[in-house]
């Protein structure tokens, strides 16, 4: 019968699969109640719980591996719930039994605290379909998706979680909070309860951050892919689509069955592989051509590139960089000729090639991109051509894109009355701003005792610090300007602007009416103006220790260490043609690497 297929399934595909139990779970597990409940920054919210509880301690768990827990009960009542939902409702009938078991089966989705989740789940989303008639599993997940959110409100997105904890079960993923793989977990949990065949597309790393990320894809009744970004709503796969338009190097999707083939391929050659690619975390089947706006079905390696010939018996993997790392992202073995070819390739992206043995990376190659014009390989290995650099930024502020635009139209005001009636322009910002701090001079004949910037139009003011001078230096004042943040906690208030700390800023709760200004107390002439964008920290800070290195054969070379004495650092004497990053010594996290071009820092 299908009902023993699938049990088959499941159980022919269950070694390997492991969960974690243990009371420190459950003791954590409040963070992720109260980010829907505070309006507290997720990193305060987790501070309030170190201090109440101690950092969370996998250490503490107990791991139990599906094997040797689950019991016929337990599998038994999921096949039945899941077939119910297969046979009951009329978006199944293009569902085949082969995706019904990938895609509607599993007890699970990754690695989570086991759960009978099934049936708390049907009775949840249910009666949220008990009008709708349709033949289509996307119609049917769209309109599930609007009926969670009028319910529940959009999920709140933060990459911030307690350190080590393991995928959300069931039951957690309920509060609807967290990361991308959280809000992930609950989609998939509540469409496969309804009977809607869906799974999770991801990325082991973007093209040009150091994240992985994940979303939700579906497929219509004719086979076309549809996705769910952060809950959002679901879209066709297309070059408007954000996941398509996301950097990558490749795409894969989840799949409670192993890759036997691809597995057996690799261990027959080689019995040290990296985890994610070895027994049993070898889940998951290419889909990179869905994602791809240039996409090469084959990728061949000159072997003049390599440092030395690479045995037969070996696996190449292709790595993208992470930090100052590499990380797996693909893998191939040489054909009998000794060729390197990979298939299913995105263009544009920074990757080298490498062995892994003994636990460790071992680089064939410098590091290249592939042209998404011309399809050439661009090789970066830094020449002897030595040139100057001049750098703002340790990390891409293209993420800082949505708060830099909203600078432009703002207007630096004076005037003689606190309300600004007849304000006389300053200054109005004509281009987002691609430093720190941005510094005007102002041709102002008048004195004024009230000075304020206020943001254009659906800008919320953002701005994180002003600072206006006189010809004999900075001016101070009486902070004046519109209460209220749109994080309604205090956090970014509009006395932000003038704290003189560049990470923190003003976030009005209206979209057109915030401003922040001084009171001098008596009229003061301003000579000029120096402005920060609202930021996410990653501009090159005065005072701070940066290290510059350059990749080569043996890994990064230090070329200089300074002390940022503005906010940006220059050196001379910067070998041409490489792969660069920027180490900041003093504080932060985010980097990554970067070409330049001309004078420009180019994040890869």
């Amino acid at each position: 019968s299908l009902k023993y297929r699938a049990a088959c399934f499941l159980i022919e595909n269950m070694p390997g699969y492991y969960y974690y139990e243990g009371e420190e779970l459950n003791r954590h597990a409040v963070y992720f109640d109260a980010l829907g409940k505070s309006k507290k920054q997720p990193e305060q919210i987790l501070d309030s719980l170190h201090t109440l509880l101690g950092r969370f301690n996998r250490n503490a768990l107990n791991l139990k591996e599906d094997i040797h827990e689950i019991d016929s009960a337990y599998l038994c009542e999921n096949i039945d719930l899941a077939f119910l939902a297969w046979k009951k409702y009329p978006w199944n009938r293009h569902t085949s039994f082969d995706d019904f078991c990938e895609y509607i089966l599993p007890y699970r989705i990754g690695n989570e605290r086991l759960t009978n989740w099934r049936r708390e789940y049907y009775k949840r989303v249910a009666p949220l379909l008990e009008t709708l008639e349709t033949d289509d599993p996307v119609v049917a997940a769209s309109y599930l998706r609007d009926a969670i959110i009028r319910e529940k409100g959009k999920p709140r997105f933060t990459m911030v979680r307690p350190g080590g904890y393991p995928s959300l079960d069931a039951f957690n993923a309920l509060f609807f909070n967290g990361s991308c793989d959280d809000i992930s977990q609950f989609a998939l949990f509540a469409f496969r309860a309804a009977g809607i065949p869906c799974s999770i597309d991801f990325v082991i790393i973007c093209g040009n951050y150091n994240l992985r990320h994940s979303w939700v894809v579906f497929e219509d009744k004719n086979g076309n892919d549809y996705v769910m970004d952060f809950f959002a709503e679901i879209e066709y796969i297309s070059d408007k689509s954000y996941v398509r338009k996301l950097r990558k190097h490749k795409a894969y999707r989840k799949t409670f069955s192993n890759n036997i083939g691809a597995m057996r391929a690799m261990e027959k050659i080689q019995e040290d592989i990296p985890a994610l690619f070895a027994t049993p975390n070898y889940r998951f089947k290419d889909v990179t051509m869905l994602y791809s706006n240039n996409f090469l079905q084959t990728v061949s390696i000159p072997a003049d590139m390599l440092y030395s010939p690479v045995p037969q018996n070996r696996i190449i993997y292709l790595c993208g960089p992470a930090w100052m790392g590499w990380k797996p992202v693909d893998w191939t073995v040489p054909d009998k000729k000794g060729r390197i070819v990979f298939h299913n390739q995105n263009t544009g992206d920074i990757v080298r090639l490498a062995t892994y043995e003994d636990g460790r990376l071992s680089l064939l190659t410098d590091p290249f991109k592939i042209d998404e014009q011309n399809h050439r390989i661009c090789r970066y290995a830094g020449g002897k051509e030595v040139n100057s650099a001049t750098l703002f930024s340790k990390y891409p502020i293209e993420d800082d894109v949505v708060f830099r635009s909203r600078m432009v139209g703002g207007v630096f005001e004076g005037s003689d009355n606190p309300s600004f009636l007849d304000a006389d322009t300053l200054y109005v910002i004509k281009d987002m701003p691609y430093r720190l701090i941005t510094q005007v001079p102002v041709s102002a004949n008048k004195e004024y005792r009230y000075v304020r910037y206020k943001g254009d139009a659906d800008s919320y003011c953002n701005i994180a610090e002003v600072r206006f001078s006189s010809d004999t230096g900075y001016l101070t004042g009486k902070t004046i300007g519109t209460p209220g943040c749109w994080e309604a906690d205090g956090s970014h208030e509009y006395v932000n602007v003038f704290d003189g700390v560049t990470e923190t800023s003003f976030d009005h709760n209206t979209p057109d009416d915030g401003w922040a200004g001084l009171d001098f107390g008596i009229p003061q002439k301003i000579s000029a103006i120096a402005y920060t964008p609202r930021n996410h920290d990653n501009y090159v800070k005065k005072g701070q220790k940066y290290e510059l290195f350059i990749n080569g054969k043996n890994g990064w070379k230090s070329l200089d260490v300074k002390i940022a004495d503005s906010d940006s650092l220059h050196y001379e004497n910067v070998p041409s043609g490489g792969l660069y990053y920027l180490k900041n010594h003093s504080s932060g996290n985010e980097e990554r690497v970067f070409l330049m071009e001309g004078d420009k820092q180019i994040f890869k």
